[in-house]
């Protein structure tokens, strides 16, 4: 087992320590207060049906908080935390089998509020112009019940509710739109969906592969990873990357993995595309995309069990280690040139997701 690198963790977080600025790019007059406003978030799902999701902090220190939302607020984070979005000095934890949203001070981590009452197996949250939006997937075998739900963040009440196909999964805003990823639920979808989001009507589906499963904005274009349907549907399917401008929605770059080989977990990080194939982290770029045979990271050879989770974010690379979902789970820290620098137990069972804090 590697040797948990406390220093060099110390050390990237440090270099960002004197970023004053929101998620939008304004500066700020000050920094704000509180104890997690340096570190990373780890979002720890939790097993299903066993309420016990948790959220660790790994501060800039190298020490690690575990279960910082029960431990601030006394009360359980709920059964099976899906994902986490900022917004402002918010953050927004979706919690999917307790048809939640927790919303907390980013900083302090004190509740705010509970959005609940309207929601049905929510999976993903973004916020915009003081308004929220949260794809559901209803019953996972209903295609006529999905919708985004609409949240006004003055009450964080939810005020509308609008249908859409089924399997929203993750969300983006560019420009007044809202771009949702038709994964299909426990369907196959094969489309984004384009919200207006004055009118809060769809205004056109984009078709691509079969199951989009990461989808990220970069300079003007959407970009959209399919992993195809598996073999064990009877009905395989190739897996696709493709380029979208979002001028006119038009592809421009594109190209399909071969049949058998599923990709997932696109992340985008400074002119790089990166996704996964197994426990292996490949690469490509923005400007040449293509599909490549040899692995940029082969994780195994680190002692990598279950890759469940993946980000690139302010130039380093984290994989979630769900172990064996059921004991606590594992944080490798890679750097951009592919050396791993940090590994850490994390106190929490099936680690999906890492969010940088600043």
């Amino acid at each position: 087992m590697k040797k948990i690198n406390f220093y060099l963790l110390g050390l990237f977080l440090l270099l960002i320590a004197a970023c004053n600025s929101d998620d939008n790019g304004n500066e700020t007059t000050a920094p704000p207060k509180g104890e997690f406003t340096q570190g990373v978030f780890v979002l720890n799902e939790g097993g299903f049906m066993h309420g016990n999701a948790s959220i660790s902090f790994i501060a800039q220190s190298g020490e690690i908080q575990n279960n910082i939302f029960s431990t601030v607020n006394n009360r359980p984070l709920g059964d099976v935390a899906n994902s986490i979005s900022f917004h402002g000095e918010f953050a927004f934890i979706v919690v999917n089998n307790s048809n939640t949203v927790e919303v907390v001070n980013r900083y302090t981590f004190e509740s705010v509020a509970t959005i609940a009452g309207n929601l049905s197996n929510p999976r993903y949250i973004e916020a915009n112009q003081g308004k929220a939006y949260i794809s559901n997937w209803g019953d996972g075998n209903d295609s006529e019940d999905d919708f985004i739900a609409v949240v006004d963040l003055n009450s964080f009440q939810i005020t509308s509710t609008i249908s859409v196909p089924q399997g929203p999964e993750k969300l983006a805003i560019h420009n007044n739109k809202l771009y949702i990823a038709q994964r299909g639920d426990y369907a196959y979808g094969n489309s984004i969906s384009v919200m207006d989001l004055s009118s809060n009507t769809i205004v056109q589906s984009i078709e691509v592969a079969d199951v989009p499963n990461g989808m990220e904005i970069d300079n003007g274009h959407l970009y959209v990873l399919s992993s195809g349907k598996a073999a064990w549907t009877g009905n395989e399917s190739l897996g696709a990357m493709q380029k979208i401008n979002l001028a006119n929605h038009q592809t421009v770059d594109e190209f399909s993995f071969p049949l058998g080989v599923h990709p997932e977990y696109l992340q985008i990080e400074q002119g790089n595309i990166y996704y996964i194939i197994g426990n292996d982290i490949y690469k490509t770029t923005t400007t040449n995309m293509q599909a490549t045979d040899v692995p940029f990271i082969s994780t195994t050879t680190d002692g990598l069990g279950i890759l469940y989770g993946f980000n690139v974010v302010n130039g380093w690379i984290y994989v979630c280690d769900a172990v064996d979902y059921v004991n606590n789970g594992q944080l490798f820290v890679y750097s951009l040139t592919g050396n791993l620098d940090s590994h850490f137990p994390i106190g929490g069972v099936i680690p999906n997701g890492v969010y940088f804090n600043y």
